[in-house]
């Protein structure tokens, strides 16, 4: 089994990725050919060509088969998202991506002459009308900052591996057990039983009857898939002279003509159906695996009592099916880049937890999910491990084993927390049980909720406009609204209210915003095949964003630096309103020279009482402007009547962020990093080791939250024993259980990351935790390798 793995790991691990056009190729050809038909028909085709056209094959040492390019570790030009000019194809080339010279002109030539209805010129069709809205994006408070001439966007668009629609930017865990147990063919007749009862007597019924093709579509596309794979599969074995192997490829063909064509019906074949149907629901870095330990459990334990496979077996195929997930890529315009460094994917597969009549949910797949990781020793899939009162100490144990390893994986959630957030908005409690992580940590429940925008909003920067009476110094744009001369403020509550009025404004625009990509999300992007998946998907006869949710969480804020400003908020209420050391006029000359010429004040900020050393003055104020926060959130409206929710992931949005902003009252210099995550310290301040960071996040109300995100590091000398990890899992269980949502950790050590950073080729399987997801520490920018470096190294 190793030796298999191993193998085929070889082939996946790489250093440069190719760019492919084929896929963008199809997809013009097919609504060229389909030009009048409207787009929820035409997208259903674009499925069935996509399916019956992309090329495929079966690597060598293969169990689980399905390509998910063009190429063998390729990206697909994506051509919904943005427009792919020569300027940020060359950035590509810079970075290492590879891309053949006649694909790059033809690509070129194929944009001139389709012009691409893209999500972000659609967006940009509205927002470079409006100057209120334009001048917010232009200072970059949603991450990338969008470019002044009309036309550019963020610039760049998406390259990505997967057969499905793009570019699914969306948090959404759809139902993986309708086409496990039902089969593409039930699913196709219920659909064409739903078709059949319509009457045309609504202003809807056309639409839904549209609609009905389009799922139909989607499920013959899932099933040619199969097909065109079995009879593959079955031509290799023909020729194939080598027994054991001959043997594999005839099982794989046997497999293919059944699913997903069928219902599953046992471990290898649900398997298989799911990477086709993970195939045709991406592109999509954020796609979750669900609780994969939960519905695949009675496949296996069949088998298992039957005969049919082994433990060791059902692990090799947990492990071919990471290391198929490692073909699944995306990268994005240069500016993007930047705030998903590490080729960021969140592929998350939640493990653990309770079921949905309140009891534990472990089982033995939970643990062969954790052997496959530390036997593959690969970044993705992302498992989250959810903890409850009730989680197995042996299930701990398992997964601090895992961690130790250095991989940052598994990471840990609290029950307690995550299905709060669900019930304290309606939901009822057996449905919020059944939630999954979607994205790094955004919960979700299957079938049943979904997220579309969410805008990564640097809080600080809206602190630097507020300092600037609503003005962008970067733009010289009036962006926000005027709150007063930041020098004549003479009380800490008048500060502090002022700050949230320009808080308050630029979420209201950030709202508008979410608002006009759902809309467009909705016109131009439909996809049936999730939508069939969701509740009622079929039963509903309408898209996943044109209908209200059972939980409606249709779009979410999330803010980047919330750390940052309740720092800055204590250090000015201690030293300027409190001591009266100084003036806010000798702190606006501080900040604006970029403390440049005022180091000793700067010390005086940055040794203010920091966030996460159990230190009650600045916690209160930390968990008053997180309360504040999240009513602020709550009083704004998606277009489906629901309020938006609060979030709270960074993945590497605190280095672009920095960039943008200026010197921070917390002693942070100009255009220095952010704090990560959105219960994390500001790296170095959390100097009293880890129960006190985790005793000031337990201060801050997180249940509102759909994500909160913290991360540790530990020594590799930290966790040496049994002890160690007892301890920490101690640690972790209370944490998680009093309010706390999430931690991760990082087990490396400091001299180790500043040798990979040096000599890379040395290091190339080093593994970091960044935020909500692991990633190889040489393929992070400069910038984020040395905030991994700078985070506090903690000990039990």
């Amino acid at each position: 089994m190793v030796d298999r793995i191993e193998r085929i790991k070889k082939r996946v691990v790489i250093d440069h990725y190719p760019i492919c056009i084929e896929k963008f190729r199809i997809t013009l050809e097919a609504r060229k050919k389909y030009k009048n038909l409207p787009v929820m028909v035409q997208r259903g085709k674009i499925l069935e060509e996509i399916a019956e056209k992309m090329p495929i094959g079966i690597n060598e040492d293969e169990l689980i088969v399905g390509m998910a390019a063009s190429k063998p570790m390729g990206l697909e030009i994506d051509p919904d998202y943005g427009v792919w000019e020569q300027d940020e194809i060359d950035s590509l080339k810079e970075d290492g991506y590879l891309i053949d010279p006649e694909d790059e002109a033809e690509l070129q030539k194929l944009n001139q002459e389709h012009s691409p209805a893209t999500l972000i010129n659609q967006m940009g069709n509205i927002f470079y009308e409006n100057e209120r809205i334009i001048s917010v994006l232009e200072a970059g408070l949603c991450l990338p900052p969008w470019k002044s001439e009309r036309g550019s966007g963020v610039g760049g668009g998406y390259a990505q591996s997967g057969l499905g629609l793009g570019p699914s930017l969306i948090l959404l865990a759809a139902d993986y057990t309708k086409l496990l147990h039902l089969g593409a063919d039930e699913l196709i007749r219920q659909a064409e039983e739903q078709k059949e009862k319509i009457r045309f007597t609504d202003k809807d019924s056309a639409d839904r009857f549209r609609y009905y093709q389009a799922v139909i579509s989607a499920f013959e596309a899932m099933k040619t898939l199969g097909r065109r794979y079995s009879e593959l599969a079955e031509a290799m074995a023909e020729k194939e002279t080598r027994p054991e192997r001959k043997k594999e490829l005839l099982e794989i063909a046997k497999i293919c003509s059944r699913v997903p064509a069928k219902p599953a019906e046992s471990f290898r074949e649900a398997i298989q159906c799911f990477w086709f149907l993970f195939l045709m629901l991406s592109p999509s870095t954020t796609l979750p695996g669900n609780r994969f330990d939960q519905y695949m459990y009675p496949y296996y334990e069949k088998d298992l009592a039957e005969g049919r496979i082994t433990r060791e077996e059902a692990i090799e195929l947990l492990c071919c099916l990471r290391l198929k997930d490692m073909e699944l890529n995306r990268t994005s315009g240069k500016n993007n880049r930047k705030k998903n460094a590490g080729m960021a994917k969140w592929h998350n597969f939640t493990i653990g937890g309770v079921k949905a009549d309140g009891s534990d949910a472990t089982n033995e797949l939970t643990y062969l999910l954790l052997e496959a990781a530390a036997i593959t020793k690969t970044p993705h899939h992302t498992l989250t491990l959810r903890v409850h009162a009730g989680t197995p100490e042996k299930l701990m144990q398992k997964a601090l084993e895992v961690v130790r390893m250095g991989m940052g994986l598994p990471a840990f959630i609290g029950d307690e927390s995550y299905i709060k957030t669900f019930t304290s908005r309606g939901l009822p409690i057996e449905d919020a049980r059944e939630y999954v992580m979607t994205g790094c940590l955004d919960a979700n429940v299957p079938g049943k909720s979904r997220t579309g925008p969410v805008p990564m909003v640097t809080m600080p920067l809206i602190f630097d406009i507020f300092r600037h009476n609503g003005v962008d110094v970067k733009t010289g744009k009036k962006c926000g609204i005027e709150t007063g001369d930041f020098t004549e403020f003479t009380n800490y509550e008048e500060f502090y209210q002022g700050y949230l009025k320009q808080v308050d404004y630029m979420i209201g625009v950030m709202a508008e915003k979410d608002n006009v990509e759902l809309t467009i999300t909705r016109e131009l992007l439909p996809d049936p095949l999730r939508s069939a998946l969701m509740y009622q998907g079929i039963e509903s006869g309408k898209d996943t964003f044109d209908r209200v949710m059972p939980f409606e969480n249709g779009a979410v804020i999330n803010p980047i630096g919330m750390i940052n400003i309740g720092d800055i908020m204590a250090a000015v209420k201690k030293l300027v309103f409190d001591e009266k050391k100084y003036t806010m006029a000798e702190l606006n000359q501080a900040l604006e020279a970029g403390w440049n010429g005022y180091e000793e004040m700067r010390l005086d900020f940055e040794h203010a009482p920091k966030y996460g050393n159990n230190d009650s003055y600045v916690d209160e104020i930390m968990a008053r402007w997180f309360a504040d926060f999240c009513a602020i959130v709550d009083s704004k409206q998606t277009i489906y009547g629901h309020p938006l929710i609060p979030t709270g992931i960074s993945i590497t949005s605190h280095q672009p962020g920095g960039e943008l902003t200026g010197a921070t009252p917390d002693g942070r210099r100009a255009h220095e990093i952010l704090a990560d995550g959105s219960v994390s310290p500001m790296h170095g301040m959390d100097t009293c080791g880890p129960t006190c960071v985790m005793s000031s996040a337990m201060k801050i109300n997180q249940d509102p939250f759909q994500a909160t995100l913290m991360n540790m590091k530990f020594t590799p000398s930290a966790l040496k024993t049994d002890e160690d990890l007892k301890k920490l899992s101690s640690l972790i269980r209370t944490y998680l259980t009093h309010g706390g949502k999430h931690v991760q950790f990082n087990v490396v050590d400091r001299e180790t990351l500043e040798a990979a950073k040096k000599n890379p080729k040395e290091y190339r399987e080093l593994i970091v935790r960044i935020a909500g997801y692991s990633a190889y520490f040489v393929q992070l920018n400069a910038q984020m390798q040395d905030e991994v470096i700078e985070r506090m190294e903690q000990t039990l």
